[in-house]
């Protein structure tokens, strides 16, 4: 397809307005797009999200942090105790599945589609692109015939320093500032420092959902109102109850979340990325793409080094799938008028139970930066040095609990 080009603020007559492109519409994204439309600043924010359809969860459950919560009632976007699942203890079990230790702590699960979906019903759907994938990022890009002495001040109306998107379909769009909500496998980011690679942790996370009525009275009994956990020589595994896939919270209609943290040697690892149809994944495999043989081996190892009850769960789960735990650090998020946010930045091992929290407080001081500034730059620089620093704080808590729980 030729390439066409289009201005966020061609001709609309909105000059004074802030145009915003978000590339990736996912959590990140979402919170991001929510937290600037809700700012006290005239900004007209666009969503371009690569995928066709609604977004899979590979997530399924997520601790939901205040963060979270806060900004599902301050938004009006749901009431969290309707879209939250809680517990009252966290208890660890021994080999043989009787409880170890256990003391009170208050917790709130959510789980990913619900999320989702609760966050994409509040943008206007002609704001969220559907099938539109990034393949070129710049911040530095100007129009020589409209460069303003004023280019950095918000309320330009877009002339001067933009930045510029270009599309997998040949579109091209100007706009004044863009941000990059890719997730962890960026491809913008690779784009702008190509040098920064993810760090493979050592070890992958098998993963699952299953209704609470798919295992006995027993094994659910363990689970009920307990964030509960065992600890082996080379395992951590762990499982919580979060709402049903139509969000219920209502017992017998929810849904069991479990997570198994198991050590796996690099060259392993290669095997256990390549699906039932011969492609071979990066970073995780779908539920329902694990090949026969990784099932069977899978099922082998549950039945030997785990408590019953988490073999029970596993053994319950239909579509289990696989995911690589890395570390992921940016030197810098901003690059003239293009910012990196949420994971497309910085990658948290998830024993931090953040990383959604995180992508929130992103969106969220972007926004209160931009509304703290006149000037773009100024905002931009503001938001770095913060967020940057509670990216890599972040990061090196994640290390350190996975070194600490895994080695």
């Amino acid at each position: 397809m030729a390439e066409t080009e289009s201005d966020s603020d061609s001709d609309d007559g909105h000059g004074d307005r802030l145009k915003v492109a978000i590339s990736g519409g996912s959590m990140g994204g979402l919170f991001t797009a929510l937290a600037l439309d809700d700012a006290d600043r005239a900004v007209d924010v666009e969503i371009f999200e690569r995928s066709t359809g609604e977004l899979r969860s590979r997530g399924a459950g997520i601790v939901a942090q205040p963060t979270i919560l806060d900004f599902l009632d301050a938004h009006d976007i749901a009431n969290p105790e309707e879209l939250t699942t809680t517990t009252t203890t966290r208890q660890y079990l021994d080999r043989e599945g009787a409880v170890e230790r256990a003391y009170e702590e208050s917790m709130a699960f959510t789980s990913w589609d619900g999320l989702y979906r609760r966050l994409g019903d509040a943008v206007p759907d002609e704001n969220y692109h559907l099938g539109r994938t990034t393949i070129s990022i710049d911040g530095k890009g100007t129009r020589t015939d409209e460069v303003d002495t004023e280019s950095s001040r918000l309320t330009n109306g877009g002339r001067g320093e933009r930045a510029t998107l270009r599309f997998e379909n040949g579109e091209i769009l100007r706009t004044d500032l863009a941000v990059v909500a890719e997730g962890g496998q960026s491809g913008s980011r690779e784009e702008l420092l190509p040098d920064v690679k993810p760090e493979y942790a050592g070890y992958v996370a098998w993963r699952g959902v299953t209704p609470e009525g798919s295992v006995s009275a027993s094994v659910h009994e363990q689970f009920e109102d307990t964030f509960t956990f065992y600890e082996g020589s080379e395992d951590l595994v762990l499982a919580y109850l979060i709402p049903g896939p139509d969000d219920s919270t209502a017992a017998g209609e929810r849904r069991l979340n479990w997570v198994w943290y198991d050590p796996i040697e690099r060259g392993e690892r290669r095997g256990l990325m390549t699906d039932i149809d011969g492609r071979t994944h990066d970073f995780s495999v779908p539920p329902g793409k694990l090949r026969a043989d990784v099932e069977e081996a899978l099922l082998a190892a549950a039945e030997e080094r785990l408590p019953g009850v988490f073999d029970d769960l596993v053994r319950a789960t239909d579509d289990r799938f696989v995911q690589t735990i890395y570390d992921l650090e940016v030197p810098r998020t901003t690059f003239g008028r293009v910012c990196l946010l949420g994971d497309s930045a910085f990658v948290a091992r998830p024993h931090t139970a953040a990383g959604t929290a995180k992508a929130a407080a992103d969106g969220i001081a972007l926004a209160d930066a931009l509304e703290a500034s006149d000037r773009i730059g100024s905002a931009l620089d503001d938001w770095e040095r913060t967020r940057g620093k509670a990216g890599r704080r972040l990061v090196a808590e994640g290390r350190r609990m996975g070194e600490n729980y895994m080695h």
